[in-house]
Order: structure tokens, then sequence, then C-alpha cells
């Protein structure tokens, strides 16, 4: 059966995007819910709940960054977390996890394992959970790309923390990153800036897969760090910055 040139071009692009599928399954690792608390408790990735925040408040793996799947920015939040590291995705019983999980193949990220079942198989396993805080997060405050940079002028050392809200490694840091203000507060600022809320001033700085930290010398940066990193260095990055 002869096809027409139209009609060919048609079928190879049905099964190129067919194997881009194929393809992109068989770099998703679907596991059981002990499987994935076993991975998840080695500590060198990030646990990704995709659901509601209606279906978060009833509870959520320990842990878990929280990105709504149904969000208009979720792939640019997405965008945002380190590529580098497993992602640990689940949602309510599997479906948008898997479709969470494929596009953050078609991303670009190493490795991506989906909890087959979601957080239903969790439970019905008995492990545990967490209750999320039931208000909401306080919107961070936004700077211009103008003001931002006069911040960093106006000390000698800056450590310029960039975060986000949802994202539990930023979480983690952050009282690490508050006691550290205090104590070098004499000789250098330290700055948080949530991306969400600053977007302008991420895209200016070339800034991927936060928790990112920048170290900033008389307005320039000298060393940056992505993900989470112990207080001893950042204290060490700061206390060097001008030798």
């Amino acid at each position: 059966m002869k096809h027409s040139p139209i009609r060919l071009l048609a079928l190879i692009a049905v099964a190129a995007a067919s194997l881009t599928t194929a393809n992109a399954d068989t770099r998703i690792e679907n596991v059981s819910a002990t499987e994935f608390q076993a991975l998840a408790a080695q500590q060198n990735g990030i646990i990704l709940d995709v659901r509601t925040p209606e279906e978060v408040a009833q509870g959520k793996i320990p842990g878990a960054s929280v990105l709504n799947i149904y969000d208009d920015d979720f792939e640019r939040k997405l965008n945002l977390m380190q590529k580098d590291k497993p992602i640990y995705v689940y949602c309510r019983s599997g479906g948008r996890s898997s479709q969470a999980a494929r596009k953050m193949v078609e991303l670009g990220f190493s490795a991506v394992y989906n909890l087959d079942g979601g957080i239903g198989a969790w439970n019905k396993a008995n492990l545990p959970t967490q209750i999320a805080p039931a208000a909401p997060a306080k919107k961070a405050p936004s700077l211009s790309l103008d003001a931002f940079r006069g911040k960093l002028g106006a000390r000698e050392v800056v450590l310029v923390d960039f975060h986000t809200q949802w994202c539990a490694p930023c979480k983690q840091m952050e009282p690490i990153v508050e006691s550290l203000r205090t104590e070098v507060a004499d000789s250098a600022d330290v700055l948080k800036i949530d991306v969400d809320a600053n977007p302008e001033i991420a895209e200016a700085y070339a800034v991927q897969g936060v928790p990112v930290f920048a170290l900033f010398v008389d307005g320039k940066e000298t060393w940056r760090h992505s993900g989470i990193v112990d207080a001893d260095t950042l204290r060490q990055k700061i206390a060097t910055a001008k030798k």
C-alpha cells in the first residue's frame, strides 16, 4: 500500500513521538511504597508531591517538596529543581505523578522514581505522613533588578540564598541561613531571594536548581553552590572572601 508524501511524513512523526514516549518511560522507574521509602531515605534526592493543596493538607510524605501539577507555572517550577538529583515523585494514585515523571524526563532530569499506587499505597503500607501547615505561606517580597544590584553593592561581601517556598531542601537550609545571617552581620550581609517572586533576578543571574548560594564581593560573583551545603562551608567562604 502506497502513501502520499504528506501521509508518510505524518506516519513518521507519529512513530517518532511514540518512540520518544517509550524512551521516556524506560527512564522512569515505578517502585513500591517500601522501595520508594528506602530510596528516599538515602537522602541523595528530592521527594516531590504533585497533588493539589487540598490533598496535601490531608497529609504528605515527610520532607516532600510540593508542586501542584495543575498550576499554570508547573513546568517552570520543575525547571528550578536540581536535574542531577534523583526525584521521587508521587500523587494520590500514580496517574498524575506518571505524567509529571514523563515531563521531567523531557526536561532532562537524570533519574525519576514514581510511587506506584501513590500515597494510597504509602498509607496502605502504614508508612509515616506529616500534616502540612494549614496557613498559606507568606508572600515573599519582590525586588527590581536594579534594587537587587544596589543591595549587592551596599556591602563588600554578600551571600545570596536563592530559594522558593515550596522547595524542601530550601526549607532545610532556612535555619542554617538565618543563624549565619546573625553570626556574620558585622562582616557580611546574607540576602534571601525567592525566585518565584523575583523571576527577573533569577533569569539575570542564571539561577537553576534551587537552592542556590552565591557569594558576591564588591558586587561581583566569586563563588556559587547549588543544593544543600553545610554551615561551615558557607562560613569559610564568607571569612575568606576578602583575602
